[in-house]
């Protein structure tokens, strides 16, 4: 009963939600009122979502907004508040964002830090990254997070997000050097996922279909990104 009691309210959230606004193909729910300058962040989402290959500007997104961290933890699917982000890649395809300044186009932390990487990751770049999630799950099928690397699923999520604010030969060369910022485990952060996308699809000329078929191995996708050029 306790089962069917959570599948129900998680795959039916809209009436969890007091809020509602649409624009263009987003439908945007929250538990707090919806400041007019979500069109603006919405229009930057558009933005960033033009660097994909993926993406089709006719298909409707629904996007919500968990401002209580309860939220963030049930409808998130993962029982976690601490994520910016996520999306029902299995069912829904609906994106769920974490507590958010819209007005400022920025997500609030878990801890109330500061943001790491925060002028690459504004409000937009999370709403970015779960359509990108989504659009890949259409593309390849519901089962992308178990045929897939993480690497090139939050790799290829970061770089559609980021929406070529990103320098490769930056970013490779503290890859090479062995910079923190550069190693997910120590950070957290996909920046190391994104380069290994970006040199498959910007250095090599792979189309995503063909990084998709055949994904390398990590360990050989590092050794030539060390190497590079």
């Amino acid at each position: 009963v306790l089962a069917h009691a959570y599948l129900l309210v998680t795959f039916f959230p809209k009436t969890m939600f007091g809020y509602r606004i649409s624009y263009e193909i987003y439908q945007v729910w929250s538990d707090q009122r919806i400041p007019e300058e979500i069109a603006a962040v919405l229009d930057d989402v558009t933005r960033r979502l033009r660097t994909s290959s993926l993406h089709d500007r006719d298909t409707p997104v629904e996007i919500f907004f968990c401002n209580e961290s309860w939220r963030m933890w049930l409808f998130g699917r993962a029982f976690n508040a601490q994520m910016g982000g996520a999306a029902d890649v299995w069912v829904t395809r609906q994106v769920f964002i974490r507590a958010s300044d819209i007005a400022a186009n920025r997500v609030h932390t878990p801890t109330g830090r500061p943001l790491a990487d925060a002028a690459q990751r504004p409000l937009s770049y999370y709403i970015a990254h779960e359509i990108t999630h989504n659009d890949v799950s259409r593309r390849f099928g519901r089962t992308v997070l178990l045929r897939y690397p993480q690497w090139l699923l939050e790799g290829y999520a970061d770089y559609v997000g980021k929406g070529g604010d990103f320098d490769f030969e930056e970013n490779q060369a503290l890859f090479a050097a062995g910079a923190p910022e550069l190693n997910f485990r120590k950070t957290g952060l996909y920046r190391e996922f994104h380069l290994k996308v970006a040199y498959l699809l910007d250095k090599k000329g792979w189309t995503l279909d063909q990084v998709f078929a055949n994904p390398p191995g990590e360990d050989e996708l590092e050794a030539r990104l060390r190497a590079y050029p």
